[in-house]
């Protein structure tokens, strides 16, 4: 419906996410009342059914919510809000249409309950993504989308290959030929795939899954992508893509990692914790405001892929506190992502740079403005009271229950993050202000409203998670029971 609503088409979609926003919420208050995890309002349709020579074929359309994935369509829907929120009246239907087409594909894709369904709404937010960076951009945008789009497009290919060789092995099985996740991801047809084909489905869903997150080394595109995107594009990418990958670890992997060996446990850990300082040390040596936020935004998200690692490892109550700490840092991520870059665009249309070194002292001149970009950076190192501290601390106390000391690697990150950021807001936001930006205008009442909505999300999940935690915590443990 953006496509076509002309010069309104930007309103057009808002009013249909708030509809929609507030139809799910109220859905899901109702709903999720008494949740003990597992899946529920589940909906199955038959689309086609094949009878040949012995073989059935069926596709199903189906859809079913846990109180993770409730969670995640609406945070999908929020982070839609505020991409659309931040773009520019010039940029016309086609890209708020584009935005919309991303966020029907996020909220597909954590609603469905069937493997071709899956795959095929996993594209459909690929592509939306790749067009606003090539097409609304900045710098070497044409590069960076096509760079987006070939590490993603390789771990797609990956993950539909995956995706027949487990319908193949079913098939094998049974004879019949199905893409349902339920039974796809039984133990007990998983316990009879051979152990090379079932290697290889491993790695096809990890390949994908870590690329989205992204994951060391698999994040090349991030910086790029990032950068080039249009501000709008950034708070997508943070907030909606990376969280498919968080999904797919949490939500679609974990409940037969009971089949995973010991050994991958640990190389998952090992990949999260380089991860997180490498990207802390990136953001650290960054002299652009953008490519700093978005190595910053990856080191939070190292924390899911340690999550997922330890939770293998881990038994009884801290398997499902990891669990839940892994699936709140998704979450919470969003809100905070949306918090920084929302604010660095604002920073953007008024000075025209991102860079450090062409700014400094802009509390004089934009005391508003620099207050939000600094609780998001504080929400983002971790900040007592804000959204990033319950996520960051969770999976850090209950790694310890796993790896011990090797959860020093996780402070250092800490620390790391909150030099780079303190480096950075002392040298852009405090100081002598620099007079050749002349004289500058903060926020005006529609601005401070859309980061007073974002800000206010981000204290809530930090100091009321109960609301959340509950259904994270119930759906961890019904996963806990799983392997």
């Amino acid at each position: 419906m953006s496509f076509f609503a002309g010069n309104q088409s930007k309103t057009v979609s808002l009013v249909s996410l708030a509809i929609l926003t507030v139809f799910f919420i109220a859905y899901s208050a109702f709903e999720f009342r008494n949740y003990t995890g597992g899946v529920i309002a589940y909906y199955n349709t038959l689309l086609a059914q094949f009878h040949a020579s012995g073989i059935t074929i069926n596709i199903d359309f189906s859809l079913g919510l846990t109180g993770f994935t409730d969670l995640l369509v609406i945070i999908s829907l929020f982070i839609t809000m505020f991409a659309v929120l931040m773009g520019s009246k010039s940029h016309g239907a086609y890209f708020y249409g584009l935005f919309m087409a991303a966020g029907f594909g996020l909220a597909g894709l954590f609603m469905v309950r069937n493997f071709l369904f899956f795959y095929i709404f996993w594209e459909v937010v690929l592509i939306p993504v790749f067009f606003i960076i090539g097409k609304y951009g900045t710098g070497n945008r044409e590069r960076s989308s096509l760079k987006f789009f070939i590490y993603t497009h390789i771990g797609s290919l990956f993950l539909l290959l995956s995706i027949f060789t487990l319908s193949t092995y079913y098939f094998l099985n049974t004879g019949i030929f199905t893409f349902q996740i339920g039974d796809l991801t039984a133990l007990s047809f998983l316990e009879t795939v051979p152990t090379a084909g079932f290697y290889f489905i491993i790695f096809g869903f990890l390949l994908a899954f870590l690329i989205k997150l992204p994951s060391f080394p698999l994040h090349s595109w991030l910086p790029d992508a990032y950068n080039d995107a249009p501000y709008s594009g950034t708070i997508m990418l943070s907030g909606g893509l990376v969280a498919m990958g968080g999904y797919g670890l949490l939500g679609i992997l974990y409940p037969i990692a009971g089949l995973f060996p010991r050994a991958l446990a640990y190389f998952i850990i090992l990949l999260g914790l380089i991860s997180i300082i490498y990207f802390s040390f990136s953001a650290l040596f960054q002299t652009d405001l953008k490519r700093m936020a978005a190595y910053g935004s990856a080191a939070e998200m190292a924390f899911i892929t340690i999550a997922f690692g330890t939770a293998l490892l881990s038994t009884g109550y801290v398997r499902t506190l990891d669990l839940s700490g892994g699936m709140y840092q998704i979450i919470a991520h969003t809100f905070v992502a949306a918090l920084i870059f929302a604010s660095l665009s604002m920073l953007y249309r008024r000075t025209q740079t991102s860079k450090i070194y062409d700014l400094g002292g802009l509390n004089r001149e934009l005391p508003v403005l620099s207050s939000f970009l600094l609780i998001g950076m504080l929400a983002s190192l971790g900040l007592p009271s804000l959204a990033g501290f319950i996520g960051e601390f969770s999976v850090t106390i209950s790694a310890f229950q796993s790896i011990g000391l090797y959860t020093l690697f996780i402070v250092l990150g800490l620390i790391i993050t909150a030099a780079f950021y303190i480096w950075a807001a002392q040298r852009f936001l405090f100081g002598y202000f620099n007079e050749r930006l002349g004289r500058l205008k903060d926020i005006n009442k529609q601005e401070f409203l859309i980061l007073f909505f974002i800000l206010a999300g981000t204290i809530f999940l930090g100091v009321y998670p109960t609301l959340l935690f509950k259904l994270l915590t119930a759906y961890a443990s019904h996963l806990g029971g799983l392997i």
